[in-house]
């Protein structure tokens, strides 16, 4: 059990690292759409989905894997993790509506 605890607590931090990296990349997007960049926003999502998508891959092996009935031990920090990835969503869907008003209202400045 404990090298399954250090392994949650490995996890968790690259899931809050990752949550770290795709959430700048969306502030970053919503920062160019304001100024009118918006193939420069469109790839800072992409870069942001990227980030985002590395969550994924930690977070879903430990449903998998409790899924299948192995027992896992709470672990605050991974509790702390899964809020990090919550908030890089919330920014994700925040950032793509704002791209898609900025798109809409902005004239392109390139």
């Amino acid at each position: 059990m404990k090298e399954t605890l250090e392994e949650m607590q490995q996890a968790a931090f690259q899931i809050i690292a990752h949550a770290g990296d795709a959430r700048s990349h969306y502030v970053e997007a919503m920062r160019l759409a304001r100024e009118r960049d918006f193939e420069g926003a469109k790839s800072a999502m992409a870069s942001g989905d990227k980030a985002y998508n590395q969550i994924h891959k930690v977070h879903v092996s430990f449903i998998q894997r409790e899924a299948t009935g192995e027992l896992l031990p709470f672990s605050l920090l991974l509790a702390h993790a899964e809020d990090q990835m919550l908030s890089s969503e919330t920014i994700k869907i925040m950032a793509s509506e704002f791209l898609a008003l900025c798109s809409e209202l902005l004239p392109v400045s390139k």
